[in-house]
C-alpha cells in the first residue's frame, strides 16, 4: 500500500488455476475532499473502473470506505503480491493450505454404495449448511473451507 499526499493507493492480485486478475484502489483528491476509486480485470487487459464514492467525502470517510474495499478484496484471496498466490501476504497467510475443493459431480445410487462401503471414504449428512472439506494427517485433522482456508483445525 502506497500512501501520499494526495491520497493512498494499493494494487491486488490473483491467480488460480487460468484465473489471473488484478484489483487497483485509491484515494484520490478531488474538489475540496476525496473519492476512492478502483479497476479491476484480467491482468494485462484493458481494466474496468468504478468509484465507490459518488461524490467527494472527508479523508477519514475515504479512508473508512478505502480499507473496507481492501479488506474485501483480501478476504476472497487477493494479495499484494505480484504473484497473486492466494492469500499470500496477508493475514490468512498461515491458514491457506493451497487446496480448493471441487465442485461436486452426481453420481448414480450403485456409485454411492460403492463409496460408502469403501473404509478410505467417509460421510456426514450436512445439517448446518457448511459445506467443508476434511483433511486428516499424522498431524491431526482440519477443516478446509470453498476458499481453501483451514476453518476447524484439532491437535492430533
Amino acid at each position: 500500500m502506497t500512501t501520499t499526499a494526495q491520497g493512498e493507493h494499493v494494487s491486488l492480485y490473483y491467480r488460480e488455476g487460468s484465473s489471473d486478475k488484478e484489483y487497483h484502489a485509491s484515494i484520490e483528491p478531488s474538489g475540496g475532499g476525496f473519492v476512492v476509486n478502483f479497476a479491476f480485470g484480467r491482468r494485462g487487459s484493458t481494466l474496468q473502473t468504478g468509484t465507490k464514492t459518488v461524490t467527494p467525502v472527508d479523508y477519514a470517510t475515504a479512508k473508512k470506505v478505502f480499507d473496507k474495499l481492501v479488506a474485501s478484496k483480501k478476504a476472497k484471496g487477493y494479495t499484494p503480491g505480484t504473484s497473486g498466490s492466494p492469500y499470500q501476504q496477508t493475514d490468512l497467510e498461515d491458514r491457506a493450505t493451497g487446496i480448493l475443493p471441487q465442485l461436486l459431480n452426481p453420481i448414480d445410487e450403485a456409485e454411492a454404495e460403492q463409496l460408502l462401503a469403501d473404509p478410505a471414504w467417509l460421510t456426514q449428512e450436512k445439517l448446518d449448511g457448511k459445506r467443508v472439506l476434511i483433511q486428516r494427517s499424522d498431524d491431526g485433522i482440519i477443516g478446509i473451507n470453498r476458499k481453501g482456508l483451514v476453518t476447524m483445525p484439532t491437535p492430533a
